[in-house]
């Protein structure tokens, strides 16, 4: 988002309050969808908007350079360093620590991982693995309107030379070179809008279209002048900025935008900006009335600012009437974006732009890469404990915790219900002096089958328990999907399993939550008490009550649907203190493990007192 609305006339630069004011109508666009998208079904593509705008100043600053022969790589990225990172890092740094107060272990866990995809100025990517934009739990994911701004960052790392080399080898032909490099991507992200939403969502390939739309209007308006044309350049003016306002309702989310739906904003941004000339033409003077240049001016703080604490309001006051996290949502914000703004972004922006403060410049972009990228890896793994994160080899031992336990060995084997007591494991492990191997793997299968290939997770397993008996096994898993047409599965692996631990404990698999018990569903009304569904119910007992039969002198079943389970027959979904117990429907939150937590502790030590 560069902050620099300009005219490019014969490559020189005229400030034009007007952009500011178009950036402004692009931020509150997304705001307000943020806040409430009935209010503006299509308020997302103020991004597309933004991509126009950022395409169109670039190129007319870059061109400009370039006409003088002034342009430098070290520092076109200098003023990226100082317009971006100042404010990036402070608001990023800001939503970790909130997210340390707000958050449930796993969520907080993933708002590290995302950190350090931010930090690595790969977030679309991150994204892009996670599903579609608009199915993504909102709440919980505090980073997700970085994709943009990493779109944006990528296309900076590539364009400025690009553009030097047609400058420079192909001046005359740069707007038609230009102009096949934005219909390529263009048809590449309506193709691919049909297969790979995700991917024509979130990729720069298909995106850099929109950027060099606003690209391609800047080299135009270069060599021509918008005056002397009045009427004509009303009539583009007055109609670009009546396609931004019609895709703002026109438009809905959902898995067939950005396709040719993008188009509709692209042109009426590439129109807009293709018509600015001055500030004669009524839809210019509207948008540079004073309120919307300041809030053009703060429209990076305020992006930045404000969908994290929209998450985090939503997270914690989920049965909050709706006016009340409204007006949380927008008094939040706004002291965050003015806060942001007239402290970090604006004399960042000042103190890091001067050229004998380049060396430092880079100097403070790389130490702020690393404590970033650390702080994130760190939450991440400090607060979900699973064995696939990272290059584990789960023959050697997987991860490994409090080595110098003296008291014994334990061993955590099981797919992402065993990771989700991964953590509460780790904190009894230390409490009691044992050392402790964690080997379950989200989305895993750690049992064997009654013939055929054997998973490779329960192959790696078993060959470390082999090598390394360790003195207790605990083994979870969601026994309703793995025991699903082969029941026989548990009773093998724990027949193996047994010959080589002292004592083996399967916690049993606690009742689902019901859709209607989501934060979603609850600030939409929803309400208790919530009822599991029957049918799930009863396969869910039935899968119970398999693992509940192997009990014996050297297998312990801890049954926890008692835990769960309330006196009128509903899912008991918070603690006592409030906190929720469920971080989705099938898993536990860390608040929901520990109220495992005493069961886990009273069998460990009593098998204890038998070694």
């Amino acid at each position: 988002m560069c902050n620099c609305p300009v005219l490019a006339t014969g490559y020189h630069l005229l400030y034009l309050p007007a952009i500011d004011g178009l950036r402004a109508v692009a931020v509150l666009a997304v705001v307000i969808f943020h806040l409430k998208h009935e209010w503006l079904p299509g308020g997302f593509v103020g991004v597309d908007v933004f991509f126009v705008i950022s395409g169109y100043l670039i190129t007319s600053i870059l061109l400009r350079e370039y006409g003088h022969s002034s342009f430098s790589l070290w520092k076109f990225y200098q003023r990226r360093i100082a317009r971006l990172f100042p404010a990036f890092f402070t608001v990023a740094l800001a939503t970790l620590l909130g997210a340390c107060f707000i958050y449930s272990a796993q969520d907080l866990a993933s708002c590290g991982a995302n950190l350090v995809s931010a930090t690595l100025s790969v977030a679309n990517l991150k994204y892009m693995s996670q599903g579609n934009y608009f199915t993504i739990s909102p709440d919980a994911q505090p980073f997700l309107h970085y994709w943009s701004l990493f779109v944006e960052e990528q296309f900076y790392l590539l364009f400025p030379v690009t553009l030097l080399l047609l400058y420079l080898k192909a001046n005359r032909h740069k707007t038609v070179i230009l102009g096949v490099l934005c219909i390529t991507s263009a048809v590449a992200c309506v193709a691919l809008t049909n297969r790979k939403p995700e991917w024509a969502f979130y990729l720069l390939p298909t995106r850099a279209w929109e950027l060099l739309a606003g690209s391609i209007i800047a080299n135009i308006g270069g060599r021509t002048t918008a005056h002397g044309k009045s009427f004509l350049w009303t009539m583009g003016s007055v109609a670009g900025l009546a396609l931004i306002i019609m895709s703002l309702f026109a438009i809905t989310e959902g898995p067939t935008f950005p396709g040719y739906h993008a188009m509709l904003p692209v042109l009426g941004a590439a129109l807009f900006l293709g018509s600015t000339g001055g500030a004669s033409k009524w839809p210019e003077r509207v948008l540079s009335t004073g309120p919307m240049v300041w809030i053009g001016r703060t429209s990076y703080s305020l992006y930045l600012c404000h969908w994290p604490v929209f998450s985090f309001v939503d997270y914690k006051f989920y049965l909050a009437a709706p006016l009340v996290r409204i007006g949380l949502k927008v008094t939040l914000s706004a002291l965050g974006t003015v806060l942001c703004f007239f402290l970090i972004e604006t004399p960042g922006r000042l103190f890091l732009s001067q050229p004998r403060r380049r060396l430092l410049a880079f100097a403070l972009l790389g130490s702020a890469l690393v404590v970033c990228a650390l702080l994130g890896t760190i939450v991440r793994r400090a607060n979900y404990v699973d064995a696939g994160i990272g290059i584990q080899d789960i023959a050697d031992g997987g991860l490994v915790f409090n080595q110098a336990g003296t008291n014994g060995s334990m061993v955590l084997l099981g797919d992402s219900n065993g990771s989700m007591y991964g953590k509460m494991v780790k904190e009894i492990a230390k409490a009691l002096g044992l050392r402790l191997h964690v080997m379950s793997v989200a989305a895993g299968d750690p049992l064997p089958h009654s013939s055929g290939s054997q998973p490779k997770l329960w192959h790696d397993s078993l060959a470390f328990v082999k090598h390394y008996p360790p003195d207790i096994i605990l083994l979870v898993c969601n026994w309703e999907s793995k025991l699903s047409g082969e029941k026989g599965r548990l009773e093998i692996a724990i027949n193996e399993l047994e010959q080589h631990t002292r004592r083996l404990i399967l916690i049993t698999q606690p009742p689902q939550l019901p859709e209607s018990g989501d934060r979603e569903f609850m600030r939409n009304g929803s309400r208790p008490p919530f009822r599991e569904d029957p049918v799930e119910r009863l396969t869910r007992i039935e899968s119970n009550a398999v693992v509940k039969r192997c009990q014996s002198k050297r297998v312990i079943i801890i049954d926890i649907d008692p835990l769960f389970a309330a006196g009128d027959g509903s899912v008991r979904f918070t603690a006592d203190d409030g906190a929720l117990l469920y971080h989705d429907g099938n898993h536990l939150s860390d608040a929901g493990a520990n109220v495992v937590k005493p069961d886990l502790i009273r069998a460990i030590r009593e098998m204890k007192t038998d070694f």
